[in-house]
């Protein structure tokens, strides 16, 4: 069919046209970068994990930090992956936690992201506080190294630490190290990224090696002073009469020993104090954290716990809350 009238009333109608063509174009690039929903992450791609990251970008996002950690370890089995750190890395998240500590965000930051870690805020609403937890960006790096996590509370001066080298290999001694840390300002959890079993001779077995990320991370909070208490468990079969093991590794016993197995006596649990009577094999003292701490003079505590102690939900909150008095009793001033 001919069109008729001049050529001013045929250009709007192509302008349209390529304007039409133009917006079909723009949309398809926006959903090929975005991605298609249901079509997945791109491999190698970060995790969206709550709160703030590195970057500042975020809200304020509450996150019940048991169920975290819960669901964090509840994959943790002899046969998981395990990848051993070399030296640099070790040192790189080392240095981030620290960095951390010393409230120089942007500094761990940067440390951090040359391993592949990075920093997330969040209140734990089991707290209120407001956390950092210091992690792999991508769950699969996660999975695949198994170097563990470190939660600092930002409502105080770091002063303490408590320490969880065996998760799930130790039943439930995660959510004690979780209950205790919550349970007194200050605190830094430093969490085991494996089970005990999972890295060939022995190699994800922290708390006797000192290859790993969880010791580098422990030293370099020991080398600032702060003390730790680290926890284990035991079974009962092997300690007749006893719930649990007080110990300060191959240090002599300090106030903090004495607090803490008075304490949990005054709980009603029997107890087995290292320094003066014979608690088997259950003392710590090759344990690697214990020996780095006592070179420095450092406060250290090993402690180890019955099943019923670390599983029964009661008994557990009754031994955080001794614990958590042994933390207070290192000190935690609020921030200004």
């Amino acid at each position: 069919m001919e069109i008729r009238g001049s050529g001013r009333r045929v250009l709007p109608l192509v302008l349209l046209l390529v304007l039409a063509a133009l917006a079909v174009v723009l949309t398809a690039a926006a959903l090929g970068a975005g991605g298609v929903p249901g079509g997945g992450a791109r491999s190698g791609a970060a995790d969206a994990r709550p709160g703030r990251s590195a970057s500042g970008a975020g809200g304020s996002d509450r996150v019940d930090l048991a169920a975290r950690v819960d669901a964090y370890t509840a994959g943790f089995g002899p046969s998981t992956p395990y990848t051993s750190p070399d030296e640099g890395q070790r040192r790189a998240i080392a240095d981030g936690v620290a960095q951390a500590v010393e409230g120089d965000r942007d500094r761990a930051g940067r440390s951090l992201r040359t391993v592949g870690y990075r920093l997330t805020e969040f209140v734990d609403s089991g707290s209120g506080r407001r956390l950092t937890e210091i992690a792999d960006a991508s769950s699969a790096a996660e999975a695949q190294r198994g170097w563990g996590r470190v939660y600092l509370d930002l409502s105080a001066k770091a002063s303490w630490s408590v320490q969880v080298p065996h998760p799930i290999f130790d039943s439930r001694t995660e959510l004690l190290g979780v209950d205790v840390f919550r349970a007194a300002p200050g605190g830094v959890l430093v969490l085991a990224g494996a089970h005990r079993k999972a890295g060939a001779d022995g190699s994800s077995d922290p708390a006797h090696r000192t290859d790993t990320v969880f010791d580098a991370v422990t030293a370099a909070l020991a080398a600032r002073g702060l003390p730790g208490v680290q926890v284990h468990g035991f079974d009962e079969g092997s300690l007749p009469g006893r719930d649990a093991v007080v110990s300060g590794g191959t240090a002599p016993a300090g106030p903090a020993a004495d607090l803490t197995a008075d304490g949990l006596e005054r709980a009603g649990f029997a107890v087995c104090r290292a320094w003066r009577d014979k608690c088997g094999h259950l003392e710590g003292t090759t344990n690697v954290q214990g020996r780095f701490a006592a070179g420095l003079g450092v406060p250290w505590l090993h402690v180890e716990l019955g099943n019923g102690l670390r599983t029964d939900p009661e008994q557990r909150a009754e031994v955080a809350a001794v614990l958590a008095a042994t933390a207070r009793s290192w000190g935690g001033a609020v921030r200004p």
